[in-house]
This record gives structure tokens, sequence and C-alpha cells, in this order.
């Protein structure tokens, strides 16, 4: 797992990269709490899809214990959380951060006191969830 943070590490995805040349969208208002947005999908030939994904988690929200299929490379855009990974001491990240949850790492993430918005790039096989809830 990586964390960059404050900026200090970048991660570079050709894919991802790809991305930054597709059309932008007018700014948005702001999301409800307790949200997720879609702001970009995106399927590949080669059986992948691309998803960025707006979250909005509510002040002391934690999420259920979750893995995703695929690699979530996020950045938290304001408020800060916690990211536990099985097996590896918590991390906390603060607005401007980055971090990579590897692809089937089971975590939780838990906000703190204020309001929390990430934006996430999902990099998945096509047709795969992009979120699989786990039992505890």
């Amino acid at each position: 797992m990586m964390f960059g943070l404050n900026g200090k590490t970048c991660v570079m995805l050709a894919t991802v990269a790809a991305l930054a040349g597709c059309a932008c969208a007018a700014p948005a208002a702001k999301p409800a709490a307790g949200s997720r947005t879609v702001l970009q999908h995106v399927v590949y030939p080669a059986g992948y899809e691309v998803n960025v994904i707006r979250i909005i988690l509510p002040a002391n929200a934690n999420s259920p214990h979750h893995a995703h299929p695929g690699l979530e490379s996020g950045y938290v855009a304001r408020g800060s959380v916690t990211i536990a990974i099985d097996g590896q001491p918590e991390h906390v990240l603060h607005a401007g951060d980055t971090f990579e949850t590897p692809a089937g790492a089971p975590h939780i993430v838990k906000n703190g006191p204020q309001e929390t918005e990430i934006v996430s790039t999902y990099i998945t096989e096509l047709g795969k969830p992009l979120t699989q809830v786990l039992a505890q």
C-alpha cells in the first residue's frame, strides 16, 4: 500500500493519466452528506473500466468492512479520515493527502467530527462491483 502525504508522492497510472484529456463538466453543486457521485465512467476495450467518484462522508460516519476488486486511488479534498486496512496500522489522512487501496484489501474508513469529501478513482474489470461489503 502506498500513501502520498500532502502531495509528496505522485503515483502515475497510464490509465488514469489518459483521463486528463477527457471532456470537462461544469462545476456541480455541493453534494448531499452521505452521497457518492460518479464523476466519470470510462470503459476500455481490454475489459477494464475506470470510475471517478466523489464520496461525501457525514461527520463521525464509519464505512462497513469492505474491499474493492480493483485498485482505488484517492484524494482527500476536505476533512480527514482514518483508513484501517486489515493487518496494517491505521493511517490518518487530511485534506490534500492521497492514498492507494490495493485490490481486494479488506478495510474500514472512519470519518472524523466533520463532513469529509474524497475523490477516488477505481480501476476494475468490466462488470465487477466497485465495493464488496464483508462480514465482520
